[in-house]
């Protein structure tokens, strides 16, 4: 998925960014410094960051971002290596949609996947050609999806 924009020119600085994050990320002495860097890294979230409604979703925002720096600390510093939902996911009793991108980078199409295996009524919907923001990247299609999905499971 990275790859796929490597010829993009704010590919291997923003390559180079998520590279380094974690290291970058607890060096951080100013929150505005992850906002840097999440600003450079932003692009690499989504499967078409030429397109013009993705452009205005990644300027946006950079634009809003205000980063808690001590989360970030505490998430990059593993907190994220000792949360793990999985044993609860059997609790759910309710239906769930898991809509993912099929060009998520972060969490797509086999995470969904093992979600989907762990809840009972769990429904997945793969959004072709789109990344990790889903509503702003194929808003259509996950408007779609929430409908059909909403009629489907009135109660």
């Amino acid at each position: 998925m990275l790859s796929r924009h490597s010829q993009a020119a704010w590919y291997e600085s923003a390559r180079a960014t998520w590279d380094a994050w974690t290291e970058r990320a607890l060096a951080a002495t100013d929150p505005r410094e992850v906002d840097t860097m999440m600003a450079e890294v932003l692009p690499l979230y989504t499967a078409h960051p030429e397109r013009p409604h993705v452009q205005r979703l990644i300027e946006a925002w950079r634009h809003a971002a205000h980063t808690d720096l001590a989360a970030v600390k505490a998430w990059e510093g593993g907190l994220w290596q000792t949360i793990d939902i999985r044993p609860l996911l059997g609790r759910v009793r309710c239906p769930t949609l898991l809509l993912v991108g099929a060009l998520d980078a972060i969490c797509g199409p086999a995470h969904a996947e093992v979600l989907a295996r762990a809840i009972a009524d769990a429904h997945v919907v793969t959004v072709p050609d789109c990344g990790h923001f889903i509503p702003a990247e194929a808003p259509e299609p996950f408007r779609e999806a929430v409908v059909a999905f909403c009629a489907a499971h009135p109660s």
